[in-house]
């Protein structure tokens, strides 16, 4: 390595990419911008990735320096390679992707032009795991085309500056999945973010990528979310209700709020859940049924009226129903909730977790709404000139070459209350993502038939641990 210190330390993590690791050393060595050093983190490679790097080293000895760790993880990765560099600015890169050769000149240039500016991160392209070319992401370009900061960019990329890195402290170690996502949001709470609206980064999707496993990713972002607002105090003095409507005869059929599933009332799951939320102060039930509102007194949830007929019609907006009880709880208790989550019966696999998620992104991101949705990979057509035509898609694409697009579970919608005088939803509305089962809706017989079915798996599962 060169004595002189490097303006730009190229951080590459690597753990069994050998086959594609080549690529993406090269792609640093052909960089047009000449001033940077390459800090490759070996992390428990059992390929032939050691060999790989043992013969680029050889070959390029004042340009790369080699750390190897012992399978310890991404964020223990990144913080052991930047500890080891030198340079002003730092960029990561996974062993499976690879730079355009003019990232690194454009990112500093920026860099260096513009000191209100901490972080800037490119648009890239997604190709295949065999290196096929599939499209080219454009990102929306900050304050301009998007305000709400709530997905951060690909991570290998975003060129920053270290003394940035050093003041939120690195990569948080704790964890094994969402670390970028961590790293984000404390990054943008204290410095500014800009856009390159140029591809400059190639990014491969194929089965071995980290972001798969989808449990463990949602369960880190959860943990993610809750130490950030706890950290900032976004959760102190916020009063917070939860409402769950239930009307008596569900589409004119049946008390389905009574009905039992797996032997307790369908509506009991989502009050037990409300309840077990610690951000939440008060559960209610909104119905016009005294039957139903018995048992969710006895459940533990509070009924303080039976709601009136006229908002029990199934054409009345779900607004004009919590609307019309935050009303009485102002004029009779002068209580007054800043936030007010709508949680729905027929939706019995919602839990704590993703209430408390939900209340912690609305804290975290200060929308007017946020709603509880699933990705939806499905093909969707609308009527044309032709016959049927594709929406979302100018071409059949393969499952994991398309482009994200969510659906509403109808499980959660956490509001403002002040919201409720206007627009339901308000102008900007935060999300979190559940799993289709978790998301799993019961509206008829079969979809009934389904959630007892998974629900019987669950606890036999659980009584064999």
């Amino acid at each position: 390595m060169s004595a002189v210190e490097p303006k730009v330390s190229v951080i590459v993590t690597a753990h069994n990419y050998g086959k594609y690791l080549p690529q993406c050393l090269d792609s640093v060595l052909k960089q047009r911008f000449s001033d940077w050093e390459m800090i490759v983190v070996n992390d428990g490679s059992t390929d032939d990735t050691p060999a790989i790097l043992e013969r680029y080293c050889e070959s390029f000895p004042d340009r790369m320096k080699v750390i190897t760790i012992e399978g310890l993880g991404l964020a223990k990765a990144c913080n052991a390679g930047i500890r080891a560099s030198q340079g002003k600015y730092i960029i990561r890169l996974d062993a499976d992707d690879y730079f355009d050769e003019n990232i690194l000149l454009i990112e500093s240039h920026i860099l260096d032009n513009d000191p209100n500016i901490h972080m800037v991160y490119c648009d890239y392209y997604r190709i295949s795991k065999y290196g096929e070319i599939l499209d080219s992401y454009r990102l929306p370009k900050v304050n301009d085309e998007i305000k709400l900061l709530d997905r951060s960019p690909l991570a290998a990329g975003a060129m920053y500056r270290r003394e940035c890195y050093d003041a939120i402290g690195g990569y948080n170690e704790e964890l094994r999945y969402q670390e970028d996502y961590d790293f984000w949001i404390r990054f943008i709470d204290k410095f500014n973010v800009y856009n390159v609206n140029l591809p400059l980064m190639y990014y491969r999707k194929h089965e071995a990528g980290m972001s798969n496993n989808f449990s463990a990713r949602m369960k880190a972002r959860q943990y993610v979310k809750k130490r950030f607002v706890e950290g900032k105090g976004y959760r102190q003095n916020k009063k917070i209700i939860a409402i769950i409507p239930a009307m008596g005869l569900f589409r004119n059929k049946e008390k389905l709020a009574l009905k039992e599933l797996n032997g307790k009332p369908l509506i009991s799951y989502i009050i037990e859940e409300a309840l077990k939320t610690d951000l939440i102060d008060r559960v209610f039930v909104s119905t016009e049924d005294r039957e139903i509102a018995e048992l969710s007194v006895k459940l533990g949830a509070e009924v303080p009226f039976l709601r009136p007929i006229e908002l029990a019609r199934t054409n009345v907006s779900f607004d004009k129903v919590l609307k019309h009880l935050a009303d009485y709880l102002v004029s009779n208790e002068s209580y007054n909730p800043d936030y007010i989550a709508t949680l729905h019966y027929i939706t019995p696999f919602t839990k704590e977790s993703h209430i408390t998620e939900a209340i912690d992104t609305m804290l975290l991101y200060g929308t007017d709404a946020v709603i509880s949705v699933v990705t939806d990979l499905t093909f969707h057509w609308k009527p044309g000139e032709y016959g049927l035509e594709m929406v979302g898609y100018k071409r059949r694409l393969m499952r994991e070459d398309k482009e994200t697009i969510y659906k509403e579970t109808g499980s959660i919608y956490i509001v403002k209350t002040n919201n409720l005088n206007s627009e339901y939803l308000g102008s900007s509305v935060g999300h979190i993502e559940m799993s289709m089962q978790d998301a799993w809706k019961i509206e008829d017989e079969f979809s009934f038939w389904v959630a007892e079915y998974v629900m019987m798996l669950r606890r036999d599962n659980q009584e064999m641990k």
